[in-house]
């Protein structure tokens, strides 16, 4: 018996892929923001923006491959998010994040080299999907605790 992730499963996880986004970039939040600041210099929080920006895309990849029983392609769009997208990390960005920051950060890389292994391998939809899922919640733990600022 197959285990298809209904079209309002799919709708959920992109519906709060968008509120996620939202409530991060609404400005009014600025003037009560208490998380904590990273103070990262030019190099770094590029390389951070990019980064996050690359996740969204990402995943958005990822849940259109997924919608269609693309494997390969959820592989291949989640694929760069893992441990290789740390390959061109500025030399001082390890040393200049808190240990909190590294702690949720490097785990989500791995996480998403093992969701692209798993989709090579042929994990079912829900396998994946809660891999995802599973990912994000570094995303949302990370969003809800930090916030990058300009040195």
């Amino acid at each position: 018996m197959s285990h298809k992730p209904s079209i309002l499963s799919m709708r959920s996880a992109v519906f709060g892929i968008i509120v996620i986004l939202t409530a991060f970039t609404n400005a009014s939040l600025a003037e009560q923001d208490n998380r904590e600041p990273i103070a990262l210099d030019d190099a770094g929080r590029a390389f951070i923006l990019r980064e996050m920006q690359q996740y969204v895309s990402g995943l958005q990849q990822a849940l259109t491959a997924l919608s269609k029983d693309d494997l390969k392609g959820v592989a291949t769009a989640v694929r760069p998010l893992g441990m290789q997208g740390m390959a061109n990390a500025p030399p001082t960005l390890m040393s200049a994040v808190p240990d909190g920051f590294r702690q949720i950060g490097m785990p989500i890389h791995m996480a998403f080299d093992k969701i692209a292994d798993s989709a090579e391998k042929g994990a079912t939809k829900n396998e994946i999907l809660s891999m995802l899922g599973m990912a994000m919640s570094r995303c949302v733990a990370c969003h809800a605790t930090y916030r990058i600022e300009p040195k």
